[in-house]
């Protein structure tokens, strides 16, 4: 046998042989009761080894014709694939031909060099003398192009390491080969005796044991995931009917490394267990195990962890104290109920049915408080547009451990799952994870996340760059101003720690009185960022510009008397006081408001213009004007947010000598998302004790309360703002969706689509050990039509056959366009042939009905190739190509439909 071939045959950490053909070939000398001693060896002493006399038997391999000259071979044990893997540098594409370059690197006397020469005779190759140096050849980047058989590598760090060089996702397959052992020609009677032992051997005991060291069953393709949906953002059913969310974009990571397809099959809860512990599903894509919550599955891997937290409607939780005699919702299926119970022994607990519920109570006063996921409650919030109502108490928190499960009687797969994750990197998790939790103080990945990956020559440029200089206003609270001790304060501060901070570099403070002495200085040079600073076409001559970091809609002050002012019009012939230098300048003095612009300084002079009436209005960022009018003198006048200009948003301008600096700054810039911002925002918009006047006390305390409703106002803008990003991303991710899987002109599923929905089908159907239908449907006269009256007109007709196509089918089957005008049908879980030449029969019928379009009557005729699984095809391939073929009959034979004798 030979010593490194894992899972194969190979030697373990304490000498001992092991691997499936020799567990097969220990339960071979039970059922024949002769005893086997395996001696292991180099594979080409191995060789030498049987041909000297040396051994009786080989315990399997690949036949070659040079092989077959020395020995003869028994009935197969099992079979391997063989692939060649390619470097991540290379293209994916690659074909036989195009390997003439590169130097395909092999263990010595293995079969890959047999197969290879037969695909081409352009291959060359670096042999090693066993997989380890060839292993070692890899990782030092001697070879670009290796081969090997499928399996993982026993060493996890070198499985790791190969897999990250070497995706699984690029390997190209060479062959699926029998694995034989091999005698000498002239031991015919030992040949009977092995070929007689095995045949003897239970099918079943030998698949367990492939199983066992695989992880997959013999002759199955991938892996079936059971799953329950409706858990937002964890797993949802997207538009195109597959799920989506966290969880399945892990799983999807995970059978990108290990290059094992999977497919999820849904159902509720309760039902997606049953299918793993009936052996329906090899694996439940991830639940809550825990002592109390124990399904009798093995926990094969640890997922996710799910974070819960305290949330309340109308107003923030003070403390747990003040909680005291409230109750509090929960629902009755939730692990941390007995920690609730004992964080909060001074409540009353009262169990809802689900989340919405309590969501519900809370809002109609029946509960003060509730515990949930913090990720689905974001989630649905947002989507229901209440997230501003809702505040979550991130200092009680419970951690709910997801475990993935499979049958405690498949510890193979068990090992293979565990296999698979070790070989994803943190930082992937924590990429999936940012796509989907949008509150990062709920992300379990997100320590990893915020430690920016730099390469050594942009290490090497912040090292020189140092420090830099950073351009602020004065007095702009609470955007950016000077504090008691004259040093840089406010919003955009904390934003440029946020950014320092990750990369390393200190700043260097300049302070201006005016927004136009800022600017100015940016542009000469003599600082080299400036924050809040729009990106106007004007300004990208001179500047460079990060991403978008803060919400910035604009606001109006005006006298309190005036009615509300929400929109630009609404100022035709007033006088408009704005800060000169604004990039708003221009857009007003552009756009024909006819509006009378007055230039100040700064927003108290801009203030001081509307209250002594030598301006009628003034603009400025709502942020900062809510925070002067607090500050200042102004209780005559009065805020609102200007709608028109509601979506602006600051960018830092900077100057062009540090144009390496943008892309540094902008990946600093991803870790400043939502939560963050929030924390920033809240720490300064405080309110502020300031002691009324005499006869001003009524008009401070009506300011101070208009203010404060503003304030709220421009919060909840802010969330609506992210809320509305984040659903345009759901939107577009859906949209990509429908154009990935989906036949723009039909609506219906297109190659790509059907390609996956027939491939869950052979595995549910395998699984199941059922039959299924595959229909291959040939519309003909659509030519005549596209040449007679256009091509508009037959994609019309095409669209109303495909309408009338789907009539015929459950909405369990799938209707997908193949060709232009070629059509393929799956019908899930059909009993037998006759029901599926009804199907067919029905859509021959309903086709030959004439179609009204564009005012005319218009025919086609269809011809219908009929396939079964797995009588006419046991994969894809094999499925489309027969019911291809009989299409092409039924078209030749002038007849409508043909199916296999």
């Amino acid at each position: 046998m030979g010593e490194d071939s894992y899972p194969y045959q190979f030697v373990d950490e304490q000498g001992e042989p092991s691997g499936v053909l020799v567990d097969m070939w220990q339960e071979w000398s039970k059922q024949t009761a002769t005893p086997v001693m395996f001696v292991s060896r180099h594979w080409t002493d191995t060789l030498d080894q049987l041909s000297h006399g040396d051994a009786d038997v080989h315990i399997g391999m690949a036949v070659t014709q040079s092989r077959s000259e020395k020995f003869a071979f028994a009935q197969a044990l099992t079979h391997v694939s063989t692939y060649l893997y390619l470097h991540k540098d290379l293209p994916q594409r690659l074909t036989f031909e195009e390997l003439g370059p590169y130097q395909v690197g092999i263990v010595s006397g293995s079969s890959h060099e047999n197969e290879l020469l037969k695909l081409s005779s352009k291959i060359r190759f670096k042999r090693y003398k066993n997989r380890h140096e060839l292993l070692v050849g890899v990782l030092h980047g001697e070879i670009k192009v290796f081969a090997g058989m499928q399996g993982y590598l026993r060493d996890k760090k070198i499985n790791k390491q190969v897999i990250s060089l070497f995706p699984l996702s690029h390997r190209i397959l060479i062959k699926q080969v029998p694995l034989r052992p091999a005698l000498n020609k002239s031991d015919g009677q030992l040949m009977q005796q092995v070929n007689a032992g095995f045949a003897a051997i239970d099918k079943g005991r030998l698949d367990a044991i492939e199983e066992y060291w695989i992880g997959i069953k013999p002759q199955q393709n991938g892996l079936i995931i059971a799953t329950a949906i409706n858990l937002e953002p964890f797993i949802s059913l997207g538009g195109d009917g597959m799920p989506h969310g966290l969880y399945v974009d892990i799983w999807s990571l995970w059978s990108d490394k290990t290059g094992i397809p999977i497919s999820f099959i849904t159902s509720d809860i309760n039902q997606s267990l049953d299918r793993v512990k009936s052996g329906k599903a090899d694996v439940h894509i991830g639940y809550p195990e825990s002592d109390k919550f124990n399904t009798g599955l093995l926990r094969s891997q640890l997922l996710y962890r799910v974070k819960s937290r305290l949330h309340s409607y109308g107003k923030p939780i003070d403390s747990l104290q003040s909680l005291q005699g409230s109750r509090v919702g929960a629902v009755p299926t939730a692990p941390y109920l007995a920690e609730l119970k004992q964080a909060l022994p001074d409540v009353e607990l009262k169990l809802y049915g689900s989340v919405t519920a309590m969501i519900q109570a809370a809002k109609e006063g029946h509960i003060g408080s509730f515990v949930a996921s913090s990720s689905w409650t974001h989630h649905y919030l947002m989507l229901q547009g209440a997230l501003s109502e809702f505040y979550p108490f991130p200092k009680l928190e419970f951690v709910t451990d997801i475990f993935v499960l499979t049958s405690p009687h498949n510890v193979g797969l068990s090992n293979r799952i565990k296999a698979g994750f070790e070989l994803i990197e943190t930082q992937e998790l924590a990429e999936i994870e940012r796509k989907w939790i949008l509150d990062s103080q709920v992300r379990t990945f997100k320590s990893h996340l915020e430690l920016i990956q730099l390469s050594g020559e942009q290490q090497q440029y912040l090292q020189d760059l140092k420090s830099i200089r950073v351009g602020y206003l004065k007095d702009w609270q609470p955007m950016e101003f000077s504090n008691e001790d004259d040093m840089f304060s406010g919003i955009n501060r904390d934003v440029v720690d946020v950014i320092t901070k990750q990369l390393g570099v200190s700043v260097e403070a300049v302070a201006f009185d005016e927004w136009q002495s800022l600017i100015n200085a940016l542009i000469e040079g003599d600082v080299d960022i400036a924050g809040s600073v729009a990106a106007t076409a004007d300004r990208r001559k001179a500047l460079l510009f990060s991403d978008p970091y803060w919400p910035s809609p604009w606001s109006l002050a005006t006298p309190i008397e005036r009615e509300a002012i929400f929109n630009v019009q609404q100022l035709a012939g007033q006088r408009l006081a704005i800060v000169e230098g604004y990039q708003l300048v221009n857009q007003l003095m552009g756009a024909g408001y006819g509006i009378e612009l007055v230039l100040v300084a700064d927003p108290h002079s801009g203030l001081t213009a509307v209250k002594e009436g030598k301006a009628d209005a003034f603009v400025d960022k709502a942020i900062n004007l809510a925070s002067t009018l607090k500050h200042g003198d102004y209780s005559q006048l009065k805020m609102s947010v200007l709608a028109d200009f509601s979506e602006q948003h600051s960018h830092f301008g900077i100057h062009p000598s540090l144009a390496q600096f943008v892309p540094l700054m902008n990946l600093a810039l991803k870790n400043l998302d939502q939560t963050k911002r929030q924390v920033i925002y809240q720490h300064w918009i405080q309110p502020v004790a300031v002691a009324p006047r005499g006869s001003d006390t009524v008009k401070w305390c009506v300011s101070i309360i208009i203010i404060l409703l503003t304030l709220m106002a421009i919060i909840l803008m802010c969330r609506l703002l992210f809320t509305k990003e984040r659903l345009k991303r759901i939107q577009l991710e859906s949209q990509l969706s429908k154009m990935t899987h989906f036949d723009p002109m039909t609506g219906f599923a297109n190659r790509s689509l059907l390609d996956d929905r027939l491939k869950q089908a052979v595995l549910l159907h395998s699984r199941e050990q059922a039959t299924f239908g595959v229909l291959f449907i040939d519309i003909g006269g659509l030519k005549s039509v596209n040449k007679q009256m256009g091509h508009d007109v037959g994609d019309k007709l095409l669209k109303l056959v495909a309408e009338q196509m789907s009539t015929c089918i459950r909405r369990s089957d799938t209707l997908a366009r193949f060709g232009s005008n070629e059509f393929v049908v799956v019908l899930n879980k059909s009993k037998d042939l006759d029901l599926v030449c009804q199907v067919a029969d029905t859509i021959i019928a309903n086709l030959s009905k004439s179609f009204d379009c564009e005012n005319t009557k218009l025919n086609v005729r269809a011809s219908i190739g009929i396939a079964m699984f797995p009588a006419d095809g046991d994969n894809v391939v094999e499925l489309l190509k027969s019911a291809d073929k009989l299409m092409y009959r039924a078209k030749q034979s002038g007849g409508n439909c043909y199916k296999s004798s």
